[in-house]
């Protein structure tokens, strides 16, 4: 919204005069806007909005003491007119001192004690706090001159969230009960206006577990005045919660004779009728049993109208038949549930959601079955894998056809899927060249999923195989199709996967920007490639999707969320301010966001020797985000991985810890370097010890726990850094603990201890830069294939030399007196610490000549294997696409930047190290 919008001001010559001011702000020209706040101030020194809005732009210029200084004289003054108060409102937002708002328009009410707005303004002030007592005082003070319901149900929301924070129960039910009565007065003076005062009563109730009020309140004329048309639905929860199965299933069973389609009046059908079965009741009305089920349910099939078939009375039978499979053998009543699947896609194999809706009942088909009779699926129309539609519809059908025989036939071995990823790649290639396929910004083609269907087989040959050509004809044949569908995010999601797997970062991030991921996307799906690139060795562009996951996060956590709870409040959705709550606490203790903040830090001292901010606390308990299901998986029930989810964000979780713990020694090695007496540092000092043995000891819990390399799937992340980090042959623990060690017995004056970890260090080292060498040059046969592990393990390595130079800048900070020339130095220093100062020298130039021997490496980097069969088919089929493949250019092009990206930095690296040097004889 624009700023002006929020600014209204009863003066037309003041108005005026500050039009210029609101339009520079709002275009974020804020210099502009300095200086034509200024012109007004000249003219009229004490005009508080023109000094709030100079306050704004100055704070938004970087200038926030300054700032500071105008507010606070504000606040002082106790402005009341509103054009004032909504500039230092959007100051004190942006500087995050929400409860100075507060403050101003508590001052601006005593003022002017009737106005309705500057009320409002208050109460949504205490909103973005959470002091929800205030909110209930400040709500009830505008009811009190402005007797409006709004207002009221404001007093009681805020009464009810004070009720869900505390831990005392006796105040909780105080509380409810007070919220309760409140609304129970308003219902007997029948002053009930609005169908969110209704779910908020609901809402007291559910929290005091008075299901038998909720249906009498439900029952009542109100609610059906209130929220019309909706009373038989919305009693089912709270039947179900006194168990009267009986009510339910009559429900239900009306219900779903007028919708036919409504899948959540199904599942509290089967609820009610598996209880009703263990009571015996036998009464006509009441299907109690499960031949009474299967009988209404064939009823629901025969009452649909001929040409309006909907899956729901189907799925029903699949739903009725896995229910009773827990307990004994269904077929004699209802048949086989292979049988029952198979009609299932012979009826819906036009819709692309047919599969989708039988992935849930293929499982519950034993696995013997289920293999032996896959190409029942594939046949049940009279198609097969050869077959060649002619029709989009037909098309649809084939693959559906295709993708439930996938997902009952065991996973083929690497000729029988290369021989099927051909296959399908014809298909798709015989439809564009019969112009089946046509460009669409918009809308997919239901023959992109021969293609995506393709990949997944090039996939299982490529991991069978170890080899990157299956994965390039992949890539070529995902591009293709990306080409005429560019809106299929499925085609995206697949390349930036496969991309990734053949460890080019670059390509994959061409990719990840068509897919314009926003908002939660970036946590929910930052998994998919924030979370890889700066394993990747791509640091520069790792920072700027790091930097956006911190800025989305800091962004929700203090503004957003807060936001779209004052509009809750203003549209009366009390349930949102809840779920508003609810969602804003578990994105703050977000697990991918904690750890990305860490790698952030940890990369940017690759970058540049700057030092880092003290991490943040961890959470008590971080939660799991991920959407680990938005890429299709075709693999049959028997492999898919049900704890891929826990064990991986277990993973996540230990790598966060040992990041932290890295981090937070790095900080405060940068504390024990300032200039203060030892006793004022000791305290950090214990820190760092403390840090250290923590790192330490989770480096060895996670090398015995994680040691098991995890098998790569294309749907899900692939394996944590921690396993690479962890098992890999350099000595990342000891290069780490010890250095950090040696740089806390510095700051202490333990000279013995110095010199003796120095020498440590200086071995370690040289055994590191020999083993990175080792485990880098010595991969697989296939470049591709093995660069994925070669590039992170070059990350991991690299990281340790960000850490390091950084903390050789240290260790000169702590030897080196502060504004003193070399020259000087030399001649005041004591022979302990000349030995210091040429040991540090040692390290600096052992570092740089690990440094060498790793651009030396970067000089013979191995380069991609390219060669595909896709381009010699499009040219045999006389098929000319709009573009040729980029595949092989993204490729080399990645790699070449990624090599060069760092090159520079290791060149960087040397040139600031070499800098440092004091002793002009090393």
């Amino acid at each position: 919204m624009a700023l002006r919008s929020q600014h209204v001001h009863d003066g037309g010559v003041v108005e005026r005069r500050l039009r210029p001011v609101y339009d520079w702000l709002d275009n974020g020209y804020n210099k502009k806007a300095l200086q034509e706040a200024e012109k007004v101030l000249k003219k009229s020194p004490s005009l508080q909005a023109a000094r709030a809005l100079k306050a704004l732009a100055l704070y938004r210029l970087g200038r926030a003491q300054e700032a500071g200084a105008v507010l606070d004289a504000l606040v002082e003054e106790k402005p009341s007119d509103d054009t004032t108060l909504q500039a230092m409102t959007m100051s004190f937002r942006e500087s995050q001192q929400l409860h100075k708002v507060c403050t101003i328009y508590e001052n601006a009410v005593k003022i002017d004690t009737t106005n309705e707005e500057l009320h409002s303004h208050l109460f949504m002030s205490y909103v973005r706090v959470g002091d929800f007592r205030s909110q209930q005082r400040a709500a009830m003070a505008i009811y009190k001159f402005a007797p409006k319901n709004p207002y009221y149900f404001w007093a009681v929301m805020s009464i009810v969230l004070q009720a869900k924070e505390t831990e005392d129960t006796t105040k909780r039910n105080i509380l409810l009960t007070l919220a309760q009565r409140m609304i129970d007065n308003f219902i007997s003076e029948n002053r009930m206006e609005a169908e969110q005062e209704a779910r908020l009563y609901i809402m007291i109730l559910e929290l005091q577990e008075k299901w038998e009020d909720i249906i009498k309140f439900i029952e009542s004329p109100l609610y059906g005045q209130l929220i019309p048309g909706s009373i038989s639905q919305a009693c089912i929860p709270y039947l179900k919660k006194l168990g009267r199965w009986k009510k339910v299933n009559i429900l239900c069973k009306e219900l779903l004779y007028d919708n036919l389609d409504r899948w959540d009046y199904y599942m509290p059908y089967f609820d009610s009728v598996f209880h009703l079965m263990k009571e015996n009741s036998n009464e006509e009305n009441i299907d109690d049993t499960a031949e009474k089920c299967h009988e209404f349910i064939c009823q629901l099939v025969e009452s649909m109208s001929s040409g309006r078939t909907l899956r729901g009375p189907y799925l029903a039978r699949l739903e009725l038949w896995k229910r009773l499979s827990v307990e004994g053998d269904p077929t004699a009543l209802l048949g086989s549930a292979l049988a029952l699947c198979v009609q299932y896609l012979r009826v819906f194999a036009s819709k692309p959601c047919a599969v989708p809706d039988l992935k849930v009942y293929l499982a519950m088909i034993p696995q013997e079955e289920r293999e032996a009779n896959c190409r029942d699926f594939l046949t049940c129309l009279g198609f097969d894998e050869n077959s060649e539609p002619e029709t989009m519809d037909d098309i649809q059908r084939h693959i559906s056809c295709l993708t439930a025989w996938r997902l009952t036939a065991p996973r083929p071995g690497t000729t029988d899927a290369l021989q099927l990823a051909a296959t399908l790649r014809r298909h798709y290639l015989r439809s564009l060249e019969k112009n089946m396929i046509k460009y669409s910004t918009t809308e997919f083609c239901s023959a992109d999923s021969y293609a995506i269907l393709a990949a997944h087989h090039y996939f299982y040959a490529a991991t069978e195989q170890k080899s990157s050509k299956p994965i390039l004809e992949a890539l070529c044949l995902l591009e293709l199709v990306l080409l005429y569908s560019p809106a299929n995010y499925h085609v995206k999601l697949l390349l930036v996967q496969l991309y990734h797997l053949l460890g080019n970062a670059l390509a994959a991030d061409s990719i990840y920007r068509r897919l314009e991921l926003k908002h939660i996307q970036l946590v929910s799906l930052g998994w998919l490639h924030t979370a890889r690139a700066d394993a990747a060795c791509v640091p520069t562009r790792a920072l700027q999707l790091l930097a956006d996951l911190r800025a989305f996060h800091t962004h929700h956590a203090k503004d957003q969320s807060i936001e779209h709870m004052t509009y809750a409040y203003k549209f009366g959705t009390f349930e949102k301010v809840v779920e508003l709550r609810a969602w804003a606490a578990r994105l703050e203790a977000c697990a991918l966001c904690a750890v990305s903040a860490r790698r952030r830090d940890l990369l940017a001292l690759l970058a540049a020797p700057a030092p880092p901010a003290p991490p943040a606390p961890l959470h008590a308990a971080h939660t799991d985000n991920r959407d680990l299901n938005i890429i299709v998986n075709w693999e049959p029930p028997e492999l898919q991985d049900p704890d891929l989810r826990s064990r991986t964000f277990d993973q996540d979780m230990a790598y966060l810890r040992l990041t932290d713990a890295l981090l937070s020694s790095v900080t405060l090695c940068t504390e024990l370097a300032e200039n203060k007496p030892i006793e004022e540092k000791m305290q950090h000092y214990e820190q760092l010890r403390t840090c250290v043995d923590t790192f330490s000891e989770a480096m060895e819990k996670c090398t015995e726990k994680y040691c098991v390399y995890e098998k790569i799937t294309i749907s899900g992340p692939f394996p944590s850094r921690i396993i690479g980090f962890v098992s890999s042959p350099v000595p990342y623990r000891e290069l780490y603990s010890i250095t950090l060690r040696m740089i806390g017995e510095l700051s202490m004056n333990n000279t013995d201890k110095v010199h003796e970890l120095c020498d440590q260090v200086v071995a370690i080292i040289l055994i590191s830069s020999k083993l990175i060498v080792q485990e880098i040059r010595y991969g697989a046969e296939d470049n591709g294939w093995s660069m994925r592990d070669r590039l992170e393990s070059l990350s991991n390595y690299l990281q340790s030399i960000g850490v390091l130079t950084y903390l050789l800048g240290v260790c000169y900070e702590m030897i080196t007196p502060t504004n003193t020339k070399k020259s000087k130095k030399k001649a005041n220093r004591s022979v302990d610490q000349m030995q210091t100062i040429k040991l540090i020298d040692n390290i600096n130039v052992t570092l740089q000549q690990a440094i060498a021997s790793l651009e030396e490496l970067m000089d013979l980097w191995p380069d991609y294997d390219f060669s595909v069969d896709l381009e010699e088919e499009l040219t045999r089929m006389n098929i000319n696409p709009t573009a040729p493949s980029p595949v092989e250019n993204k490729l080399k092009l990645g790699l070449d930047k990624i090599i060069e990206d760092i090159q520079n930095i290791l060149k960087r690296k040397t040139a600031y190290l070499k800098g440092l040097i004091l002793n002009t004889n090393t």
